[in-house]
């Protein structure tokens, strides 16, 4: 006898997700009270129709001219209770995507620097815009259209209890089977809905990735080989989304095959009830109204269950990008560099890509250092080590004497600064790019500009510190941002002063100036990583180190 296949267990939310959530589906309550009102008065004028029917039928004039001002004063309450009921859907839908983009944004910079550089980018962007609209449309949405259907269910199972009392159980016990199987349904769903999301995101990553390359594209003539793959990429994921959606119709088909077998069931006994008798001409056009919102509500939670339930990998997919997967604990605080940072035997690779192999050398406190080194020898690897973005795979980089691994993160940036070849400005004035948002005096903040060569460019500025930079630069220079940089460096007052190729997009008398003015700081241990040597500088430099095939050698200088 074949054993039973075992169920693989669902992965359970983590809690502080499952908080989110809550606090997202808390802001769908303050709209259920337009809908209540709104079906309270769509069941309030059913009623009042029911009985204007009666009254004509009877020739009742005076209890006719009593419910018509009731009614018109209904029908006026209608239209303003629906449009406030559309506005608050509104709301909550937006609070609620929000509150859970707000929530990936700070999980995202709560990730680890080096697990965050090691992945694609796109992957992001991809958990942000495909998954997040997913979550809105699937998830957030389909849970306000079971809202507004469950109160109209139950505004017909009101008006069916006015004419037989056994009608409404019955109608509730359907609602309850079409709601499990709904539930059951989309769970069947959860593994298409994964795989889509799964295709989304590398078609992002490749679209990011064909677009960052568009000069190499056009100039090599490269355009027909990206149409095919774009082509192919794209017929890939509208099968997929094509087979969910089919997928879902035959779901939703089977669902509404069962839903109009207990409705055919139940109007079969309703009007076997009207035969016996004891229900008026009135009572009758009530219960099709009745029947018409039960059947209408459910049909709506037919298809919204199996949406809300398939959107679950979604959710933990989202969740693991997020996660750090070292989790090491750092303890010690930093309180400032005194003595020296040393390179102990350290090695790192990059996958099967070993770049630092048994690297040894030291930095002094107030000392200045120059690196070089061929293309990919391993210079910007040591800088990123040193900024902490990546840990030795073995070795250790040691801060005066305390491994740089267990130095808690937040305290140790406060010590250094970065000029780093990739500048990011805000959409902001030229003081809070500057300054990034930390309070500087004026006269710390024109020290920076003087050293960093920006003077000439200030003085050319009508608004001065207060000239807003659009665009991440696009209203400054190549060399104009790389200034910025330097000044941001300059002003924190860092005990090390890292740059990365930070002379590359100045002219030669702008990088010598400023160069000079970062040799003469004072206590300020700098390592500057360059390709853009100057003879009449170098000797400036306390130490000339030369990263070549995986080790770092202190090269021998003449004196000035």
């Amino acid at each position: 006898m074949a054993k039973r296949k075992e169920k693989t267990p669902r992965q359970p939310f983590p809690p502080e997700l499952k908080r989110t959530i809550r606090r997202a589906l808390l802001m769908l309550l303050p709209t259920a009270v337009p809908v209540a009102v709104g079906e309270a008065l769509n069941v309030y004028l059913a009623i009042l129709t029911q009985r204007l029917l009666d009254a004509s039928l009877s020739g009742q004039s005076g209890h006719i001219a009593r419910i018509v001002a009731p009614f018109f004063i209904g029908l006026a309450l209608f239209i303003p209770v629906d449009l406030l009921s559309s506005f608050m859907r509104g709301c909550y839908i937006r609070r609620a995507n929000t509150l859970m983009k707000q929530r990936y944004v700070q999980r995202v910079f709560a990730k680890n620097i080096s697990e965050f550089q090691s992945e694609n980018r796109a992957l992001y962007l991809s958990n942000i815009t495909n998954d997040m609209n997913t979550v809105e449309q699937r998830y957030f949405a389909s849970l306000y259209t079971i809202l507004a259907a469950s109160v109209t269910f139950f505004g017909g199972i009101f008006i069916l209890s006015m004419t037989k009392s056994w009608i409404p159980v019955v109608a509730a016990a359907i609602g309850v089977l079409l709601i499990f199987f709904g539930m059951r349904s989309g769970r069947s769903l959860e593994k298409d809905e994964g795989e889509r999301s799964g295709f989304l995101t590398k078609y992002t990553v490749f679209i990011r990735e064909f677009l960052s390359a568009f000069r190499i594209v056009k100039s090599h003539n490269l355009e027909d080989r990206i149409e095919k793959d774009f082509n192919r990429r794209s017929t890939d994921v509208q099968w997929k989304r094509y087979k969910l959606d089919k997928k879902e119709t035959v779901i939703q088909t089977r669902q509404s095959a069962m839903f109009g077998l207990f409705i055919a069931a139940l109007l079969t006994l309703a009007m076997l009830a009207v035969r016996r008798g004891g229900i008026t001409t009135g009572g009758i056009l009530l219960s099709i109204n009745g029947f018409g919102m039960i059947m209408g509500s459910l049909s709506q939670m037919a298809e919204s269950f199996p949406a809300v339930a398939s959107v679950r990998p979604v959710f933990l997919s989202m969740e693991e990008n997020l996660e750090n997967k070292d989790l090491s604990v750092e303890k010690e605080e930093f309180d400032g560099f005194d003595n020296e940072l040393v390179f102990d035997s350290v090695s790192f690779a990059y996958g099967d890509n070993q770049v630092l192999q048994d690297a040894h050398f030291s930095l002094h406190k107030g000392g200045k250092y120059l690196m070089i080194g061929p293309s990919g020898g391993g210079k910007s690897t040591i800088l990123r080590l040193v900024r902490k973005y990546y840990n030795p795979d073995r070795g250790a980089v040691l801060v005066d004497g305390v491994n740089l691994v267990d130095i808690r993160r937040e305290s140790y940036y406060r010590h250094i600064a970065n000029v780093e070849q990739q500048v990011f400005l805000f959409e902001d004035t030229l003081r809070n790019n500057l300054t990034l948002y930390k309070d500087y005096s004026d006269e710390e903040i024109m020290r920076a500009i003087e050293g960093a060569g920006l003077s000439d460019y200030l003085a050319g500025l009508p608004n001065g510190l207060e000239h807003v930079i659009v665009d991440n630069g696009k209203n400054l220079s190549g060399g104009e941002r790389a200034r910025v940089a330097i000044a941001r460096g300059l002003i924190t007052r860092a005990d090390l002063l890292l740059l990365d190729e930070a002379f590359a997009s100045l002219d030669e008398r702008v990088a010598r100036s400023i160069e000079k003015t970062l040799l003469s700081l004072d206590g300020v241990t700098v390592l500057s990583v360059s390709h853009v040597l100057f003879p009449d500088t170098m000797p400036l430099y306390d130490a000339v180190l030369e990263v070549k095939r995986g080790q770092v050698t202190e090269l021998a200088q003449s004196s000035n």
